[in-house]
Order: C-alpha cells, then sequence, then structure tokens
C-alpha cells in the first residue's frame, strides 16, 4: 500500500500525463473538424496549410494518446511496486517539449510531410525550408527519449516486482499450475502484463524511432547520406504501426480496473489472459507488414507473416479481454455512470476499429482499401471511440470516486448523443468513403468524398459538442467537495 504522501505524488503525476495528453487530443479534435470540412468544401484552405495540418493532427493524435495512456499504466503500475517519479516527469518533460518542437514545425513552418515522415518525401519537393523538417525530427527524438525513459521503468519495475521474465510472462503459472499453487507463486495481474508489453514492445519501438530519426537527422544535414527505401519504410512503420497500437494496450488498464469498480466483480488474471497477452507481444511487434503489400520487392515471407500476424492479433484482444470484459458485465448489476458508459463504449470502439483494421489487411481488400480513407476509418475508430473513450471513462471513475457524486441522467443522454451517435456519423464517412475508394491524404477529393465529408463534418460536429458537455460534467465533478 502506498502512504498517503505516495499517493498524493502518483496521483498528481497521473492527472498531469491524462490532462496533458486530453489537452492536445481537443486540439486535434478540432484540427480533424477543420481538415474534414475543407475536405467537404465548407472553407477554403491552401494545400499547403491543409497537409501541415494534417501532419499536425496524425502526429498530435497518437501522441496525445500515448500521454494519457501513460500516466494511467504508470499509477496503476506504481500501486504494484516501487517506480521513480523523477523519471517518470522527466519524461513528461521530454514530451511536452516535443509537442512545442513538432508545433513549431507545423504551424511557423508548415512541414506537411505526414506524420510518418516516410523516406523521401520530406525532402523531394518540399515547400517548407529545411529548419522545419529538422524541428519536426528533433520533435520525434524529444517523444521518443521520453517514450523510452518511461519504457525501460515499466520494463524495470515489472521485471522487478516478479524476478525476471519468466515470473512476469507466468511461464510457470501456465505450464506448471500444480508446482506454482504449492510454491505459492504471484501470477502476472492484469496491470503488470500490459506493463510489460509496454515495457518490451515499447523498447523496440523507441530503438527504432530514434534509428530512423537519427538516419534522417543525417540525411537533412548532408544530402549525400543515402538510405534505402524500402529500409527506411520497415523501420518508419514497425516504429508508427506498433505505437500506434501500443496506445490501446496502455489504456486497457482502465478497463481492468474500471470495470470492477462499476461492476463489484474483480478481473482476476487466468491463464488464457497471460497466454493472450504473450501473442500481444508478438504481434504488435510483427503486424505492421501489412503495410507493404504493394512493395513487391520485399521478401514475401514477411507479406505472409504480416497477414498472419494482423490475423492473430485479434484473437487476444476479441477473445480473452473483450469477453472477459463483457462476462464480468453480464448479470452485475453494473453501475451506469459517465466513467462506465466510456468504458463500455470504448469496448465497442475497440471491437469495430480492429475489424476494420483486419479487413484492411487481408490482401484482396488491402489492394482497393489500403490508399483510400478505409484506413483513417479504422484507426479513428479504436483511437477516437476506443482509447479516448477508456481515457475520458477513467479520468470519470476517478473524479465519481474522489466526489461521491455521478452524472445526471439528461447529461449521459446529451453526452451519449453527441460522443457516441454524432462519432458513428462521422466514422461512417471515412468507412463509406473508403469503400467507394475516395483516397485518404488529399485536400481536394474527387466525388463522392465532398458529399460524404459534409455529413461526417456534422458528425464530427455533434461529438464535439458530446466532448464538450462531458467537460463541463467533468469540471463539476472536479470542483464538487471531496468525499471524506
Amino acid at each position: 500500500m502506498l502512504k498517503d504522501a505516495e499517493m498524493i505524488a502518483a496521483r498528481r503525476l497521473m492527472w498531469a500525463y491524462v490532462v496533458t495528453g486530453l489537452a492536445v487530443l481537443g486540439l486535434m479534435v478540432l484540427a480533424g473538424v477543420v481538415l474534414r470540412a475543407t475536405q467537404a468544401n465548407w472553407i477554403a484552405l491552401d494545400p499547403g496549410r491543409f497537409y501541415a495540418l494534417m501532419t499536425l493532427h496524425g502526429a498530435g493524435m497518437i501522441v496525445a494518446m500515448a500521454t494519457s495512456g501513460m500516466g494511467i499504466l504508470w499509477y496503476l503500475l506504481r500501486h504494484q511496486t516501487v517506480l521513480s517519479e523523477r523519471i517518470a516527469w522527466t519524461s513528461y518533460a521530454l514530451i511536452v517539449a516535443a509537442v512545442v518542437a513538432v508545433l513549431v514545425s507545423v504551424v511557423a513552418g508548415r512541414f506537411g510531410a505526414a506524420w510518418t515522415i516516410l523516406y523521401p518525401l520530406p525532402f523531394v519537393g518540399a515547400t517548407w525550408p529545411g529548419w522545419a523538417t529538422g524541428a519536426f525530427l528533433v520533435g520525434y527524438a524529444l517523444f521518443t527519449v521520453g517514450w523510452l525513459l518511461w519504457c525501460v521503468q515499466m520494463l524495470g519495475g515489472v521485471l522487478r516486482l516478479y524476478g525476471g521474465f519468466r515470473g512476469a510472462l507466468g511461464v510457470d503459472y501456465v505450464f506448471r499450475p500444480h508446482v506454482f499453487a504449492v510454491q505459492k507463486g504471484r501470477p502476472p495481474t492484469p496491470i503488470s502484463l500490459a506493463a510489460l508489453v509496454a515495457g518490451v514492445d515499447g523498447v523496440l519501438t523507441g530503438v527504432a524511432g530514434m534509428l530512423i530519426g537519427t538516419a534522417l537527422l543525417a540525411h537533412l544535414l548532408d544530402a549525400n547520406v543515402r538510405l534505402d527505401p524500402l529500409w527506411a519504410k520497415n523501420i518508419t512503420y514497425f516504429f508508427g504501426h506498433a505505437l500506434a497500437n501500443l496506445t490501446i494496450y496502455l489504456a486497457v488498464a482502465a478497463v481492468y480496473v474500471g470495470l470492477p469498480y462499476y461492476t463489484g466483480r474483480e478481473y482476476k488474471s487466468s491463464p488464457p489472459l497471460v497466454v493472450a497477452w504473450w501473442g500481444t507481444l508478438l504481434f504488435v511487434a510483427i503486424a505492421y507488414f501489412h503495410h507493404l503489400y504493394m512493395d513487391f520487392v520485399q521478401v514475401r515471407v514477411l507479406q505472409y507473416i504480416g497477414e498472419a500476424a494482423s490475423y492473430l492479433a485479434a484473437l487476444p484482444v476479441a477473445v480473452v479481454t473483450v469477453f472477459g470484459a463483457l462476462t464480468l458485465i453480464y448479470r452485475s448489476k453494473m453501475r451506469w455512470t459517465m466513467g462506465s458508459l466510456f468504458i463500455f463504449a470504448g469496448l465497442i470502439g475497440w471491437i469495430v476499429g480492429g475489424i476494420g483494421a483486419v479487413l484492411d489487411a487481408t490482401v484482396p481488400f488491402n489492394l482497393d482499401l489500403h490508399n483510400t480513407l478505409w484506413v483513417p476509418a479504422h484507426f479513428h475508430t479504436y483511437l477516437l471511440e476506443g482509447v479516448l473513450l477508456f481515457v475520458i471513462g477513467w479520468a470519470f471513475m476517478m473524479l465519481e470516486k474522489a466526489s461521491q457524486s455521478v452524472t445526471p441522467v439528461i447529461v449521459l443522454w446529451l453526452t451519449g448523443l453527441g460522443v457516441f451517435g454524432g462519432g458513428a456519423v462521422f466514422l461512417m464517412g471515412f468507412y463509406v468513403a473508403g469503400a467507394l475508394g475516395v483516397p485518404r491524404r488529399y485536400a481536394v477529393e474527387p466525388p463522392p468524398g465532398p458529399e460524404i465529408a459534409s455529413w461526417a463534418t456534422i458528425g464530427a460536429l455533434l461529438l464535439v459538442c458530446g466532448l464538450l458537455v462531458a467537460l463541463f460534467d467533468a469540471v463539476r465533478l472536479a470542483r464538487a467537495p471531496r468525499a471524506p
């Protein structure tokens, strides 16, 4: 158990991460509305500014959700083992500095090579100055160092807690249950499993990010430093795809703690849960190959690995974590509050977005869908209606516990209609346009893109209204008298 002073310090750090992430996310949502309104021809935005804003939006969404999830998972693991606040605050400071560097690059320099910064795009036919590319890469480097610090700390905390990888992975718990029981071993908790996966895969992604970032900076400083485009694309997508996926597994810790609070049932460890996290540990690292199906020079076996891993990655999510969450809710007399509503809805968004991702990872579908709006459809679904809802649900759970107060029913309905109803309309715009072949990353879309973008923008505005209602209620709960 944490002492009172330790609890206060841990909670303060957690809120710093969560609030900062949500604040950045809010700005990125507004940027996204502007982008869709531009594609709908509602407002005029020159292509250079559009692509710069699109670059900021993509990078900011992932960094925002990663930051919030990092705060939640750090706080929960801190309840199980000793973690350094100094390291966590250092990581936080580096991430904030990274956000500032990227803002300067995009807003002042109009850097617009997309958040993937895929070589050689930032250096060929650029309409922005070289310093803007450098500032963007420095921002990525700052974030990556902060991310690495955090991941190493989490990995060290889990390994220290269980005495190494064997205990942290629950090997004896799965394969030698009788011996494990006689020795009174401690099975890994859902929180420690999430922290282990974030730590291991996070370190791998961080190293990859530093590798490609350093290579791109070297090319920026000396054009004679040449990179192999296929190598660069593999490293870039390993970093970007794995990081985007890890944001989900950071925030899912809120489900493991939030649902037991609202249902009165414990989310227990089990061998299937442990094995599922083993699968996640592997599949997060190798599923990115489905982004390279059209690169015909890629080694063919890697394409098969990418498709298989993309399918297998869905099993731990759907069969174990989400199904386990639903069994926890079933006949539990769950208390429906703003917190529980967001957490539950996040599970739905996670599944829907995952289905869209699996379809895109299927080669025949991928040929027609991958360069269309179908791709932003599925990752907007699991980020906006999955990860974001987990984070907001966690924030409301903490506020509800502190104030012993809940949200009025009318506010729940208004929030639901805006966030879930408006969000569904917004996301359907991506899915329908993608299915009809509307290309992604176009400032000016061919028909029927503008028509679809028009009603998708209306959905986005409703979504913003719902989020604002939730924000006002969160402020009300935060200002309510603290429960004794």
